[in-house]
This record gives structure tokens, C-alpha cells and sequence, in this order.
């Protein structure tokens, strides 16, 4: 080739590459611009709209998610349990059936967790020292914030360097001795500084997912977790966060509440709490933690997060000057409720439920029940009467976490269109009999009130310190997760299902808790989950992945849950950290196999559209199509070269980008001298594969492949299992780091709800 024939050539190939640049700049813009118009074309969103995107919790009763907190409110279950064993109680020494009597307890039950000293160390670093220092509500709460954050659809390693912020309600509760009137154990010690302070509960989750935005623990004794939700609503309104966590815990180390209560005479002779009964006759503690993802509700829509219900307004007062700090005050409490209202720009009339406070104390509950009846009672009759209700009476009063214990049960009504019952409320309070039916509690399930408005109710927390909270929930215009239309995978390609965990007996665990999943979720859709799957859980060194139709790949997770490192529709490996390398060859000549590549995969089919394009001075067809219309035809050197570089740009769409290319034959060579860039052009290349010379002589040595990951080249499929399924599958345990946004490009996938991550139960507890 003459100098002018070089140069030439080269000219032709940069103006190809600023073609197919300008082509893809334009392809983005036209995309960047519909989403602008599709923005725009939306209803204005009032400034007051947060959105509930998200959800985790551990209540008594061995409820550690949402869906079984639902199905035990619904069932009306009493979810009390003995006094825990583990936790270094004299247990048997603490009873004492009188009340009154100091240093025992009348009672031998309580709202216990059943994992409460459960904690992943490994998957969050710690040792078992450092776990053992650290107080169980700062545990938990790890746990339930990386749960929370999944349940969104939402990568929470994609949140490092974001503003988002993290509002805990926590009141400390002497872990570890760590209330100084106990001697200190030698388990954890040197951690327990730290570990059980306050502050660090908030910045603990900061820390571990690398968030920036504010980081606060709030104790206002019960209204804790209420104060922090409004702090976190206050702080996407006002634009300081782009997503919060919002959180309330409670775990009781030492069983002083209990004592100091039962000597006051001021537990429940049975442990069990009766809200606006007439036969209250006190409370009982309980523990828990619950944790909600929020986000801006314009925010929510425009990325596809669920919206679970909408914040509508919220108020923080103080009861002021009273009868007594700790005594509760019936004009605060009207206060708070009003200001929320007002925040909110509603009637009391535009309000169908109050999750209320109700403790099942005798004056407590009546100055509720009237502050209810001044507040809400307007505009109201027996026909339209205020429904009112009280989680504690299910598993007693979780104290710092009760207000988001029933935040979370108004939640779930309002998703289910369903008031759960409210146990133990009969007969009910005078104040509710002098109401003319206008406050009405709930001692049996019942519908949803039908209004032509949207559901909205309002949530009550009241705190031993005087603050007062009251938050005004509202049911969101469409359902979470909802589908624009039927999910199907006829003619959609099969995509893997992979998952991936911090060590081996996480990654079975994980595959148990999709086996469970889908027993109960047969509406979705293998495409719809494998793309869940892939886009909204972080990726760890331990992986597995499964291919084929729905009965192949649970019959890979059941493999994979029982142990068993490979099988037919099963990929199981440890990622490695490395560079990759790409072998160009021909793909099979034979004509069926041919016809067997993944014509029907969007990206595929959009790779080889642009290189069949660029073919057009080297074939005696119509381009349109070369690649696609075989008939009874191998393919030719020239197709078998281009089908090669298609396989190249198509690792670098999903983005991989490797690091050597070899090949195995005379197209492959070929085509690996053009992709390395070094030695030819796009036409260079071809015109000496014409000619049947080799490029070997003109290429300098292939550098080292040792120790590179190895990419699978786009094959036909095998029988039912899709090519590119089985390849991205291979390439992702090996490591290779995919841009899956990419790969589900045009396939129309959506996110599902999925299950979150199969934490460890180790027990951690240091025990004075």
C-alpha cells in the first residue's frame, strides 16, 4: 500500500470513528430530550411531597420485614414472649407476682426481639470484640438501613459521596454497663466507648456506606424516631439531602424499665397493653427497630423508585410548662396535631385514622382520646367517624422506635386498604362512648373507609420529656412497583439470575431467600427479576449465577441453596480483580448455529446494525441485513471477521473494555490487529483478510494473558439456554465489572421487589 494509499486510509478511519461518535452523541441527546419533555409534561409537585420509597424492621414476634409485620396485624397476633435467656438476666430471680416491690418485676413477659444479639460482623468488618462493644440498637440498625435502602430498588453502595442522611431516634439503654451503675465485662471493652454512643448510631451507617449528608441520633425519650422522620422530611424539603434514612430503635440490655415500672405499679397485671380500654390497667416495654428510606416525591418518580405512601405533613412541639415533665399534656398534644395539619393544608375531616400513642395507661390514654376528639372531631358523625388504633397493643411499647413502629403499620393500611385491629380495646374509654360515634376504635379489622379522595391518616408519638410528634401519611396516586403493563418473557431473550454475597454460606442463604420469594411472587417475570437482581444489589467477591427457563434456574437456586458448587443451569465462583482479554475467532460455520446467534437481543442486533453499515465497500449485497439473512450459507471470512469486532463493541457497551484481544484464526488475527489499534485500520484490516495475508508479521508479540479474565465471545444458544446468558453469567463470577443498565437496554425490564440480603446471626452480647 502506497504512502497516499496509508494516509488515505487513515483519513477514512477517523472520519468513520467521528461518524459513529456523532452518531452516538446524537442518540443521546434524543434520549436526554425525551426525558426532559416526559419531565415537564408532569403535574406540579407541591414543595410538602416526600415519598416513603423504602422499608426494613425486626418487631417481637420473629417479624424481621414489612410483608410479616402486615400478616401479624392482620392476624390480630399477640406477640409477647418470656423474658430472653441470653442477655445475662437473673430471670427467675426478677419475678415477683406483687407489684411494687423493688428490684423485682410482676411480669414474665415482654416485646422481645428474637435475634436481638444477632449481628454479620464480617459483612460490616467488625471483629468479634468490636462487635461484642458495640450496643445491639447501633447493630440493628445496620442491618435494617442496607435493607432499607434494597427494598427501594436501590444499590446501597451506589449511595457513597451522596447527601443523603441518616436521622435515628434512639434513647441509650445501659448496655454493657454502659449506664455507669454496673461493673464493666471484659468482652469488648476497648470498643464499648464508642460503641454505645448515642451519636454513633447515625454515623455508624454513614460511615459504613460513605454518605455525606447529616448524620443525627435524637432522643426525646418516645417520640424519638417521630422527631427524627420530621428532621429527615425537613431535610429533603429544604434541599440540604437528596435521600434520607429515617429510624427509631430499641433494644433493652438490662431489665431496668421493667423494675422501675413494676415498683411503680404501672405495668399491666397480665403484660398485655390495652389501648383506650376502660379495663387498662398500664403498659409493658417492648423492643424494635425500623427503618425508612425517604426521598423527594418528584425525585421518586422521575428515577422509578416505588413510592410507598406520601409524607404529607409533620410537627415536633413541646408540652411547655405543665402539670409535670413527664406527665402527658393534653393542649401540647392538640397543638402538634393542629400544626401538622396545617403543615399538610388539610382538614381534620381529610384524615380517616390515627395510629395513635395509646400506652393502655388510664389518664394517658384519656387526655389522647380528648385531644383526638377536639382535634379531629370537627365535621364529623357517626357515618364518617375518626378510626383510631394502636400497634402497642400487639407487642407492647417499643419506646424510642414506637412512632415508627406505627408509621409502618400505617403504611402497610394504607397500601392494603385495610384498619388492622387494635387488641384488647373493649369496653372502650368514656371519652370514646361521649364522642356520639365520632372517634370509633377498631377492635376488629376492618375496610378501609371509601372516600373519593386518596387514604390518609396520621401517626401519634408522645415522649416522657414532653416533646410530642404527629406525622400526616397519605396513600401514593399509583401503587408501588406497578407495571405500565403485563409482564411477560415470551419473546423476551433469557437473562442469568446472579447474586452474590460477602462469603459462601451468605450466597446459599441468599438463594433460600429467592426460593421463598418466589413461591409468593409468581406474577413476576424471569426478565423483570434478572434485571432486579443485576442493577439493584451490590456485588460481592462470593458469586453464583443460573441460566435457562424458569424451571432450570429454580432448579439452580435449589442447587445452590443446597450446597452444590455447579450444575446444568448453575455458575459458582469468587470474583477476581483483573484485567480482561478477548479471543477473536470465527463464529460456527454450520448454518443452523449461525442462526442461532442473538438475533432477537436488542443490543446485539444494534452493534452489528452499525458494523454491517461499514461493510458496504467490501460486499457484493445489500448490506441491510448481511449479517442477519444466512440462508443455507457459512459465513464468509469478511462476516466472520466483522461478527468478531461486533463481539468486541459489544463487551465495550456493556462496559468492559479488555485489555488484549488475540486470535485464533485468519478472521480473528484480523480482527484482533484492528481492535488493538496499533498496526491497521478498519479497511486495512479487510483488504489484507481479502488477500489472504497473514498480520502476524506486522504485529508486535501479544502481551502476557496470564493471570487476565478470559471473555466469552457472543456464541449461538445451546438448546433452550440463551447465549448471552450463559456468557454474562461466566463473565460475572469471573469478575468482570458490567454496566447491566446497558445490557438491559431495549429488552423493556423493570425492578421488582426482591428480598434483601441473607445477613449471618452470629451472637454478640457482652454480658456483665
Amino acid at each position: 500500500m502506497t504512502e497516499a494509499a496509508q494516509s488515505e486510509a487513515k483519513l477514512r478511519e477517523y472520519l468513520r470513528r467521528a461518524t459513529v461518535g456523532l452518531q452516538e452523541e446524537r442518540r443521546r441527546v434524543r434520549e436526554l430530550t425525551d426525558r426532559l419533555a416526559e419531565f415537564e409534561s408532569r403535574p406540579a409537585v407541591g414543595p410538602d411531597a416526600v415519598a416513603v420509597i423504602g422499608m426494613a424492621c425486626r418487631w417481637p414476634g420473629g417479624i424481621d420485614t414489612p410483608d410479616a409485620l402486615w400478616r401479624a396485624l392482620v392476624e390480630g397476633r399477640d406477640c409477647l414472649s418470656p423474658f430472653p435467656t441470653d442477655r445475662g438476666w437473673d430471670v427467675d430471680g426478677l419475678y415477683d407476682p406483687e407489684p411494687g416491690v423493688p428490684g423485682r418485676c410482676c411480669v414474665r413477659e415482654g416485646g422481645f426481639l428474637a435475634d436481638a444479639s444477632a449481628f454479620d460482623a464480617a459483612f460490616f468488618g467488625y471483629t468479634p470484640d468490636e462487635s461484642a462493644g458495640t450496643d445491639p440498637q447501633q447493630r440493628l440498625l445496620l442491618h435494617t438501613a442496607w435493607e432499607a435502602v434494597e427494598s427501594a430498588g436501590i444499590d446501597p453502595l451506589s449511595l457513597g459521596g451522596s447527601a443523603t442522611g441518616v436521622f435515628v431516634g434512639l434513647t441509650p439503654q445501659g448496655y454493657a454497663g454502659s449506664d455507669g451503675g454496673r461493673e464493666r465485662p471484659e468482652e469488648g471493652t476497648d470498643y464499648l466507648a464508642v460503641g454505645t454512643l448515642p451519636s454513633a448510631a447515625s454515623g455508624r451507617i454513614s460511615y459504613f456506606l460513605g454518605l455525606h449528608g447529616p448524620a443525627l441520633t435524637v432522643d426525646t425519650a418516645c417520640s424519638s424516631s417521630l422527631s427524627a422522620l420530621h428532621l429527615a422530611r425537613q431535610a429533603l424539603l429544604t434541599g440540604e439531602c437528596s435521600l434520607t434514612l429515617a429510624a427509631g430503635v430499641t433494644v433493652i440490655a438490662v431489665p431496668d424499665v421493667f423494675l422501675e415500672h413494676s415498683r411503680l405499679s404501672a405495668l399491666a397485671r397480665d403484660g398485655r397493653t390495652k389501648p383506650f380500654s376502660a379495663k387498662a390497667d398500664g403498659g409493658n416495654w417492648a423492643e424494635g427497630v425500623g427503618v425508612l428510606l425517604l426521598e423527594r416525591l418528584s425525585d421518586a418518580e422521575r428515577l422509578g423508585h416505588p413510592v410507598l405512601a406520601v409524607l404529607r405533613g409533620s410537627a415536633v412541639g413541646q408540652n411547655g410548662t405543665s402539670n409535670g415533665l413527664a406527665v402527658p399534656n393534653g393542649p401540647g398534644q392538640q397543638r402538634v396535631m393542629e400544626r401538622a395539619l396545617a403543615d399538610a393544608g388539610l382538614k381534620p375531616a381529610d384524615v380517616d385514622f390515627v395510629e395513635a400513642h395509646g400506652t393502655g395507661t388510664p389518664l394517658g390514654d384519656v387526655m389522647e382520646a380528648e385531644a383526638m376528639l377536639r382535634v379531629y372531631g370537627h365535621d364529623r358523625d357517626a357515618e364518617r367517624p375518626l378510626l383510631f388504633g394502636s400497634v402497642k397493643s400487639n407487642f407492647g411499647h417499643t419506646q424510642s422506635a414506637s412512632g415508627m413502629a406505627g408509621v409502618m403499620k400505617t403504611v402497610l393500611a394504607l397500601t392494603h386498604g385495610t384498619v388492622p385491629a387494635t387488641l384488647h380495646c373493649e369496653p372502650q374509654i368514656d371519652t370514646v362512648e361521649r364522642s356520639h360515634g365520632t372517634l370509633r376504635a377498631v377492635p376488629e379489622s376492618v375496610p378501609w373507609p371509601e372516600t373519593d379522595r386518596p387514604r390518609r391518616a396520621a401517626v401519634t408519638a408522645l415522649g416522657a420529656g414532653g416533646t410530642n410528634g404527629h406525622v400526616i401519611v397519605e396513600q401514593p396516586e399509583r401503587p408501588a412497583w406497578s407495571r405500565s403493563s403485563a409482564p411477560s418473557d415470551r419473546g423476551a431473550p433469557a437473562m442469568p439470575w446472579i447474586l452474590s454475597a460477602k462469603d459462601p454460606e451468605a450466597l446459599r442463604g441468599q438463594a433460600r431467600k429467592l426460593l421463598a420469594h418466589l413461591d409468593g411472587h409468581q406474577e413476576q417475570s424471569c426478565l423483570d427479576i434478572a434485571y432486579s437482581l443485576a442493577v439493584t444489589r451490590s456485588a460481592f467477591p462470593h458469586r453464583a449465577a443460573v441460566v435457562g427457563t424458569r424451571t432450570q434456574l429454580v432448579a439452580g437456586l435449589r442447587a445452590l441453596a443446597d450446597g452444590e458448587p455447579s450444575g446444568p443451569a448453575l455458575v459458582t465462583g469468587r470474583a477476581r480483580t483483573a484485567k480482561t482479554v478477548l479471543v477473536c475467532s470465527a463464529p460456527p460455520v454450520a448454518p443452523l448455529a449461525f442462526d442461532r446467534l442473538p438475533w432477537e437481543w436488542p443490543v446485539f442486533t444494534t452493534v452489528v446494525g452499525g458494523i454491517e453499515e461499514e461493510l458496504r465497500p467490501f460486499v457484493s449485497v445489500p448490506t441491510k441485513g448481511v449479517l442477519r439473512s444466512r440462508g443455507d450459507k457459512a459465513p464468509s471470512a469478511v462476516e466472520s471477521f466483522a461478527l468478531s469486532v461486533a463481539t468486541a463493541r459489544l463487551w465495550r457497551r456493556f462496559g468492559v473494555r479488555p485489555a488484549v484481544f488475540l486470535g485464533q484464526d485468519g478472521p480473528g488475527r484480523w480482527a484482533a490487529a484492528y481492535l488493538r489499534r496499533t498496526c491497521c485500520t478498519w479497511e486495512a484490516a479487510l483488504e489484507g483478510l481479502i488477500a489472504g495475508r497473514d498480520p502476524s508479521a506486522n504485529l508486535s508479540p501479544a502481551p502476557s494473558t496470564a493471570g487476565l479474565i478470559p471473555l466469552p465471545p457472543i456464541g449461538p444458544s445451546d438448546g433452550e439456554r440463551s447465549a448471552p446468558a450463559q456468557q454474562l453469567a461466566e463473565a460475572f463470577v469471573a469478575g468482570v465489572r458490567l454496566d447491566w443498565a446497558e445490557v438491559y437496554t431495549g429488552l423493556g425490564a423493570v425492578r421488582v421487589p426482591l428480598p434483601t440480603y441473607a445477613f449471618r446471626d452470629d451472637h454478640h452480647w457482652s454480658v456483665v
